[in-house]
């Protein structure tokens, strides 16, 4: 016998030790059958030989490579002798020599009891490892190795190793717990092992790649080993994903397929179109009739066929993409033609993505414009974007016709995209046809619904939603679709809690017929009614169902995905969570981010303000504020009033405080934020009994407001005016009342950010104010977890006066003249303006001017 068939390899330097399959070969010791069983590449033999090199039978187990030779029973027996009388432990070694090994050993019974005595009396435990042993295809060494695993000596542990389960009975020991199994899947390899894998080659490459690798592998062994070595060579990583690299084409060739017969490869081949098949679906593929009975029998190799959806079965991620780029390279027609016998398979089924997306691989152009006019509208409720997009994108000229071109703008919305679809929707009105299909007028009243709801031109969306046909939509299959964008156009034409229930009932069916796109626009749309209503749980609970729905791929990046965002933003900001909204709000929020509005850009910015980034903060909410239209939604208008009014205010800019309160006054906010913008002016100028009377007014009566915090916030004016006159018990008792509307609400930002004499008095409250402790020392808590740094002493009227004029680099002499004042009284507020900006030179007063917001960078006028 050569030296290496009765030898265990030795482990490579690469060989990544596995602990959990050692452990497991190690803990059923006891247990006389092992068997490993996978397709080639999985690990097998490299297991095995780690395992006898460092586990308790290191010296205590023999090895035989099972070949082709061993078919001839008197080898193979020869070859088992030989390993076993070579055992360091057997002393009856001379006995087994001597034996003779008949014409037909496994057909001798006195041979076979012969080997099994003589095992028996050997003392030491030893292990038998029978490596390759699928090499076996004559009946005679099986039936001889089945005596023997039947007959077993006490102290003979067997392992067999080989690419498919050994043909022997071992029902008997599976039943009695003395069989050890590993298969396929015991021996992927899992991610932790597939990155030690690349780190033992040297190589490293980024999770996200790794994380490709290791899926499209499914822990094949042998295809992390070849992808590791591909990643050292340019593009080699995707080459190998896609199939074209070398070395694995050549493994796959020879170690996986090559052993297949011709029929069973050309089938493979047929079915590699899909990336899962029905035994229906192979059978139109391949036009083979006992296809149901290959796929069964080609599952059982684990390296071809895995389950996948009930019913389906999955081919190789590699093994597939090895295929198809064979296909490519030999045979591009044949390609084509199976593709399309795809699509029209799937058509049959009425399954229109299969279908669409098999028709466009096959580069049929009129199957795919035939396709999309029966299934687009279809297509595009279910959120079935991508495919819509990759259609669409297939075609020479999707413009040409106004179904195709209406699609496209609609899904261009979708993204934030409107430029691209106002020339679509352009191009729809030039080519609207004279007697247009209703499902053409309902697409073209509903996108142009779409369009101006992401204007937020609240003018045009109401009268673009009034135009919306619910009648005319009936069996369109868009009329869910009509349904919800008709509401949320008119949301403010109707009462809240009556669109509510008429949107969730669309809601319900959408989710029954599958309508992922308008389930989508239902919960973002009801997220929004609940904060409008000031339900601020139902809001970020409907939101956070839109934000794991959009953690699907080809779903990141939409317009409801960002005004979801928003939404969450705004309540981890009534959280007085700031580092949480800032991190929430999407894009770069900007007011211009799709999706997004202004409450993004106003969120982030006072989010920014009260954490210590005055100046940015306050820019941001200035710009929302200038690019507010009369026509603005009211929620925009009154959440910038009242965010940057109070952050000017903190900050002593008097001035730019004003400008928002007559903005406001403009642009027709309700009376409670007028009233609160009111209160909190008299309160900056020290008039607290008026400004207590105001901010207590919102309490008398029901004062129409846009923002259900407003009154909370109002309390808060009001705690700290009643407390400047001395009203003390009156403040307690406001006090209490922010504490239970805060509390019922989840509003937090008032009384977390109020001023310091608030939090003062609630801290002094503690242990007085009954059920509620609890929830003040939540408040407190969040208070120091902000940390922000301590806001600078505000300026005068007369102050800001002066410092707008330090940059003009004019003298002080010239600055009282433009004043109307003496020079020695602007002296007096240049000293003042230095104190409580901490500078001691009139350059470095206009630098932290700036940089607090108090001065304009560009051209030195300033905010206040």
């Amino acid at each position: 016998m050569p030296t290496t068939k009765l030898a265990a390899p030795e482990p490579p330097p690469y060989l990544v030790s596995r602990p959990r399959l050692l452990s497991t070969l190690d803990t059923s010791a006891e247990r006389p059958v092992t068997v490993v069983s996978a397709p080639a590449g999985f690990g097998k033999t490299l297991l095995l030989a780690d395992w006898l090199a460092h586990g308790n039978h290191h010296g205590r187990a023999v090895w035989v490579v099972v070949d082709g030779y061993d078919n001839d029973e008197r080898y193979f027996w020869s070859a088992l002798l030989d390993a076993l009388s070579a055992h360091p432990a057997m002393t009856q070694g001379a006995a087994l020599t001597a034996l003779a090994v008949p014409e037909s050993p496994s057909e001798d019974p006195a041979f076979l009891a012969s080997v099994v005595d003589i095992l028996d009396e050997q003392r030491e435990p030893m292990v038998l490892v029978l490596d390759d042993l699928d090499e076996l295809t004559e009946p005679g060494p099986w039936h001889g190795l089945h005596q023997l695993v039947r007959h077993r000596p006490a102290g003979l542990r067997l392992v067999l190793s080989g690419r498919r389960a050994p043909p022997l009975s071992l029902a008997r020991f599976r039943l009695a717990d003395e069989l050890t199994e590993l298969r396929a899947d015991d021996l992927r390899f899992t991610a932790a092992e597939a990155e030690a894998m690349f780190a033992a080659s040297g190589v490293t490459v980024p999770p996200s790649l790794l994380d490709r690798v290791t899926e499209a592998s499914q822990g094949w062994a042998v295809g992390l080993r070849l992808a590791a070595e591909a990643a050292g060579r340019d593009d080699g990583i995707e080459r190998f994903l896609a199939g074209q690299d070398r070395t694995l084409q050549e493994y796959l060739a020879d170690e996986v397929l090559s052993p297949l017969p011709v029929s069973t490869r050309e089938f493979l081949q047929a079915i590699s179109v899909c990336r899962s098949l029905t035994p229906e679906l192979a059978r139109a593929l391949s036009g083979r009739e006992d296809a149901a009975a290959l796929l069964r029998e080609l599952s059982e190799q684990a390296m071809l066929l895995s389950p996948a959806a009930e019913g389906e079965s999955r081919l190789s991620p590699l093994v597939r993409s090895y295929l198809l780029a064979d296909l490519v390279r030999r045979d591009p027609a044949r390609l084509s033609r199976l593709h399309l016998l795809a699509s029209n398979h799937f058509a049959g089924q009425d399954r229109p993505v299969g279908a669409l997306v098999q028709a466009v691989r096959a580069g049929e152009q009129a199957r795919i414009a035939e396709l999309l006019a029966r299934y687009a509208a279809r297509l595009f409720v279910s959120g079935a974007h991508q495919v819509l997009r990759y259609a669409l994108d297939a075609l020479d000229d999707p413009t040409v016709d106004p179904l195709f071109t209406l699609v496209l703008a609609a899904l261009n919305l979708e993204r934030g995209e409107s430029a691209a679809a106002d020339l679509q929707l352009g191009r729809v009105h030039a080519r609207w046809p004279l007697r247009p299909p209703a499902v053409l007028t309902v697409l073209r009243d509903v996108t142009l619904a779409r369009r101006a709801q992401l204007s937020r031109d609240q003018h045009e969306l109401t009268q673009a939603g009034a135009r919306i046909d619910l009648t005319l939509a009936e069996d369109t299959g868009l009329e869910l679709l009509a349904a919800v964008q008709r509401e949320s156009a008119l949301l403010s034409e109707q009462a809240l809690p009556q669109a509510r229930r008429r949107i969730g009932a669309v809601l319900v069916s959408a989710r029954r017929q599958g309508q992922d796109h308008v389930t989508t626009r239902c919960l973002t749309t009801l997220g929004q009614i609940a904060e409008r209503c000031g339900d601020y749980r139902a809001m970020a609970g409907f939101a956070r169902a839109v934000a794991d729905r959009n953690r699907a791929p080809g779903r990141r990046g939409t317009v409801d995905g960002a005004a979801t965002s928003v939404l969450l933003a705004y309540h981890a900001f009534l959280r007085a969570d700031l580092p949480a909204c800032i991190e929430l709000v999407p894009g770069d929020g900007s007011a211009r981010q799709p999706g997004a509005g202004p409450a993004a850009a106003v969120l982030a910015g006072a989010a920014e303000f009260e954490l210590g980034r005055w100046r940015s903060g306050l820019r941001r909410m200035d710009e929302v504020r200038a690019s507010l239209t009369g026509r603005a939604p009211a929620e925009d208008v009154a959440l910038c009033a009242v965010l940057e009014q109070r952050a000017a205010l903190l900050l002593g800019a008097g001035e730019r405080a004003r400008e928002v309160l007559h903005w406001a006054q403009e642009m027709g906010v309700e009376r409670a934020e007028l009233l609160l913008l009111r209160a909190r002016a008299q309160l900056a100028l020290g008039r607290n009994d008026l400004a207590a009377t105001m901010a207590g007014s919102l309490f008398e009566g029901d004062v129409p407001a846009t923002l259900s915090w407003t009154a909370i916030e109002a309390a808060v004016v009001a705690v700290v005016a009643m407390l400047g006159t001395g009203e003390r018990a009156r403040a307690h008792r406001m006090l209490a009342q922010a504490l239970s509307w805060s509390e019922g609400s989840g509003v937090w930002f008032p009384l977390v950010c109020a001023p310091a004499q608030v939090a003062d008095e609630l801290t002094a409250q503690l242990g007085r104010l009954g059920k509620r402790d609890r929830f003040t020392v939540r408040l407190l808590q969040r208070r120091r977890s902000l940390d922000p740094p301590p806001l600078p002493a505000p300026l005068t009227d007369r102050e800001q006066s002066v410092l707008r004029l330090l940059p003009t680099l004019r003298s002080i002499d010239e600055i009282a003249e433009d004043l109307t004042v003496s020079p020695n009284t602007v002296k007096t507020h240049v000293r003042g303006i230095y104190a409580k900006l901490s500078v001691r030179r009139r350059r470095d007063a206009v630098a932290v001017a700036m940089r607090r917001g108090l001065l304009d960078a560009e051209n030195g006028d300033s905010t206040g």
